[in-house]
């Protein structure tokens, strides 16, 4: 049985990367009842969120607000008050997490001069690459979207033709945080939602015919 969303809510103002008390992971979400506190944990860690070394101490990692924020999505949680309680690092974290152990080695933020601009994660593969944009926002309009999809396209050229890295094809990537309204088309940048995030970098390579890809010539 799932524990009311509101209280998953709560329970993301306590989850920090780094160590604390049981009773401080109370205090900070205002969860007072210890049964209550409890029982919240033990849903969490069931689905690899935390770590509880000991009973009166606590653990967390650096992606794991963003893992209890999709989870309390998935549970009806209200998306735009969700997205509010997350920062651009947390995203861009898993993210690269994500890539890395599918194989790829990341850089995070790359960035060019004249003029200024800079790609969020860039991933390599032996000669095949991603550009990734990662978009942390809840409301994905289409024209916001898609003139997102413009300038990655722009930023992934510019990646091709000044940087030192080997690949010789490149991936443009928007990453949002949740589902949007334009899904994966192959005459689009692929627009991914963090939730499929895996399952499309594991099929990637393999899905290259029917994905956008940019060539270097």
């Amino acid at each position: 049985m799932h524990p009311n969303v509101n209280l998953i809510e709560k329970s993301l103002h306590g989850i920090t990367d780094g160590t604390m008390t049981f009773d401080c992971f109370r205090a900070i979400t205002g969860i007072r009842s210890a049964t209550v506190a409890n029982e919240i944990l033990k849903f969490l860690l069931e689905r690899g969120i935390g770590k509880r070394p000991g009973e009166a101490l606590l653990s967390f990692s650096s992606t794991d607000k963003l893992r209890t924020s999709i989870l309390a999505v998935s549970l009806g949680a209200d998306v735009l008050r969700i997205s509010q309680s997350l920062s651009w690092k947390d995203f861009e974290r898993f993210a690269s997490e994500i890539l890395v152990n599918c194989g790829f080695q990341t850089t995070n933020n790359v960035r060019f001069t004249k003029p200024r601009a800079e790609i969020d994660i860039v991933a390599t593969k032996s000669q095949f690459g991603l550009s990734v944009d990662c978009k942390h926002w809840a409301n994905n309009g289409r024209l916001a979207l898609v003139e997102h999809t413009r300038k990655q396209i722009q930023r992934t050229e510019r990646l091709l033709s000044t940087s030192s890295f080997e690949f010789t094809k490149v991936v443009p990537v928007l990453l949002t945080i949740y589902p949007n309204a334009l899904s994966c088309d192959s005459n689009l940048v692929p627009i991914v939602d963090i939730n499929k995030f895996q399952s499309f970098v594991d099929e990637i390579e393999s899905n290259m015919d029917n994905v956008f890809c940019i060539s270097r010539y």
